[in-house]
Parts: C-alpha cells; sequence; structure tokens
C-alpha cells in the first residue's frame, strides 16, 4: 500500500493515519519462517511546523523455537518506529537519518520490512531459566529430569584426565 503524503508535505498542520496489513511471511532466518502472519501497520502522519512525522506502530506474532530447548515459541510485538519525512536531501550522507519521498508516497510494505526484519531477535528463550536440552540422550531437561552423566569424558582423553588427578 502506498501512502499519500503530498498534503502533508505541502502544508502545515494536517495529519492522516492509514492502516494495513503486510505480509512477510517469505523472510526466512535460520531455516524458521518467524513472521507467519500479516504485520499489522498502523501508520500516522503529522506536519509540525513545516516538519512531517510519519510514526509506524507494527504489531506482529513471533513464531520461533528456543534456542536451548527447541520448544515452540510465540511472542506478541508492538515496535514503533519514528520517520522524519523530506522529499530531497541537499546531503546524501543523511540518508539514514530521513525517509525520503520523492513523488509524496512512502511504500508501507518496504517501509515494513526495513523497520521490522533488522529488529527481529538472534537468539530466543521460551523462558529466562530454561534448562534446554540433555547434550547426553537428548530430553528436555525443563519437562524431564535425566539421570544421565553430566560430565562425558572422550576415551582419546581419558589419559590427560588421569594426569590431572
Amino acid at each position: 500500500m502506498r501512502f499519500d503524503l503530498n498534503k502533508l508535505l505541502d502544508g502545515a498542520g494536517f495529519s492522516d493515519v492509514v492502516t494495513d496489513d503486510v505480509d512477510l511471511s517469505q523472510y526466512s532466518a535460520g531455516g524458521e519462517r518467524p513472521l507467519r502472519d500479516p504485520v499489522h501497520i498502523t501508520a500516522q502522519a503529522k506536519n509540525r511546523v513545516g516538519v512531517v512525522s510519519l510514526d509506524c506502530t507494527y504489531r506482529y506474532t513471533l513464531a520461533l523455537r528456543c534456542d536451548r530447548c527447541l520448544a515452540p515459541v510465540l511472542r506478541e510485538v508492538t515496535l514503533t518506529v519514528p520517520h522524519t519525512v523530506v522529499r530531497s536531501l541537499q546531503n546524501s550522507e543523511e540518508d539514514d537519518e530521513y525517509l525520503v519521498a520523492p513523488d509524496g508516497f512512502v511504500e508501507l510494505g518496504e517501509l515494513a520490512t526495513n523497520d521490522v526484519i533488522p529488529e527481529l531477535p538472534t537468539r530466543t528463550l521460551c523462558r529466562e531459566d530454561c534448562k534446554g536440552l540433555c547434550p547426553v540422550c537428548g530430553c528436555d531437561r525443563n519437562t524431564i529430569r535425566c539421570e544421565c552423566q553430566e560430565k562425558q569424558t572422550d576415551p582419546r582423553l581419558a589419559a590427560l584426565d588421569k594426569f590431572f588427578e
């Protein structure tokens, strides 16, 4: 969806709000698709004293796996990202600070991709005290208490263990 900001860029004192759903389900991270449902965007634009601000609020559900025990994790996320919209820039070094819309339109799908994807977590835990999987038998230590020996010695290094005793 394209958000028309021409009225706001041309005159002070106006505001406009649009909502849309953007499908980012094709994004893959580590073999997982964390954004299975559409991302809901509420974009609110205001022109105050000739400066157009665009505040985008994203609501989405992350569907990930715990990095320790591999349990499915669903998290509701609300992310708000502010932008300052201009028609053009004098200095190209300021590209990261401003959202350039030469024709007065902002593509919400592209904006959602640029705002949401970098904010996705790189590590996920089902809970802070997740015990993970047993490295010996592979059971989930959060649900089952296994009797596996914690310290497994590589038989090739058994002679070194005797040396340090």
